[in-house]
């Protein structure tokens, strides 16, 4: 694990292995973990099955998780996780996602852990913008975890995500006025992710 990485006030990013690094963040210091793991659906080497020996540590952070799970992996890791709450329907009006049998234009997000009742939708449509082009084999749409970490969680609410992958996660809070921690294994990944957080840092909120 390498030195983290301060942008800003508020975000941290760390360089490593999340099973290293979630043991050394405080109990109870996270508002909400948001999160997109593999889950088995084959787009790269490490995307062969849903990994489940992270949640333990996430716990002890957080109270709350929200984890995009694909459609394959669903059950099977709505029981990893516990404490089942909601799944949220995340709907691409105008792209494809991919199934192991087909292709759709949803996925899922588990909604796991404390969650209290709101006059909150659990069905987010978004549109993809086909300028975005990210150096990733599964990036989420920006536009997607925008109305996600919009909807579910509070501005200035502390977001951690042990997957940060290209970053998506950090840009919408960013853009959305959280604060982020983000946690990836993989130095290009990570590269990329720093890069397009401090980019977003400097932009206007996104349009969605």
């Amino acid at each position: 694990m390498s030195e983290p990485v301060k942008l800003g006030e508020d975000v941290m990013l760390y360089c490593g292995d999340c099973l290293e690094i979630l043991p050394t963040l405080a109990a109870g210091s996270v508002d909400a973990v948001v999160t997109d793991p593999p889950y088995g659906v084959n787009k790269a080497e490490w995307d062969n099955s849903f990994p489940t020996n992270w949640i333990t540590d996430a716990w002890r952070t957080t109270s709350r998780m929200l984890v995009m799970t694909g459609n394959s992996s669903l059950i099977d890791a709505g029981v990893a996780i516990g404490n089942y709450k909601d799944c949220i329907v995340m709907h691409a009006r105008n792209g494809m996602t991919r199934s192991k049998i087909s292709f759709g234009n949803w996925f899922p997000v588990l909604a796991c852990g404390d969650w209290k009742w709101e006059a909150r939708p659990n069905y987010l449509p978004f549109n993809i913008d086909a300028r975005e082009k990210i150096d990733h084999p599964s990036p989420k749409p920006a536009a997607a975890m925008i109305r996600l970490v919009e909807k579910y969680t509070q501005e200035g609410d502390l977001i951690l995500d042990p997957f940060m992958g290209s970053g998506t996660t950090g840009v919408a809070c960013v853009q959305t006025g959280r604060k982020f921690i983000g946690i990836e294994i993989d130095p290009n990944y990570f590269e990329i992710a720093r890069k397009r957080i401090s980019e977003a840092q400097l932009q206007i909120r996104m349009e969605i």
